[in-house]
């Protein structure tokens, strides 16, 4: 019995990657700031139920709503975080902390909250991303 061998000529072809963008997320913008207290949580819980994916909430708030962050982790959002504390602004994408000094005085607080699955496009995210 004899066995043949065949060579076969592969040719070899360039892959090339290209970085993946994210997504342009669309903003969907809440303002709380000259609401009383409990109405911007209930306004915000609000307008969270009607955020599909691919958008994100834009919250302008007057206080940094430490008790709505672990709310958020747990119904799945991420977000970022933006403090003007006045000459001094703090901005971080944020995921179970804030940058809250213990301040009572009003801030402009600006909170962008996305789903989980859009958190690269959050984290890209800029005003000017607005669509």
């Amino acid at each position: 019995m004899a066995i043949t061998l065949q060579s076969t000529k592969v040719q070899s072809t360039e892959v090339q990657s290209t970085p993946i963008q994210p997504a342009k997320l669309q903003g969907i913008k809440l303002d709380v700031s000259e609401l009383p207290m409990p109405e911007p949580m209930r306004e915000v819980l609000l307008a969270l139920a009607e955020l599909s994916p691919g958008q994100c909430l834009i919250i302008y708030h007057r206080k940094n709503p430490t008790p709505l962050y672990p709310k958020l982790a747990a119904l799945g959002f991420v977000y970022r975080v933006d403090i003007d504390y006045g000459f001094n602004q703090a901005s971080a994408l944020v995921g179970h902390q804030s940058n809250d000094n213990g301040s009572c005085e009003d801030l402009a607080v600006i909170i962008k909250v996305a789903f989980k699955a859009d958190e690269s496009a959050l984290a890209a995210f800029s005003e000017l991303e607005l669509e």
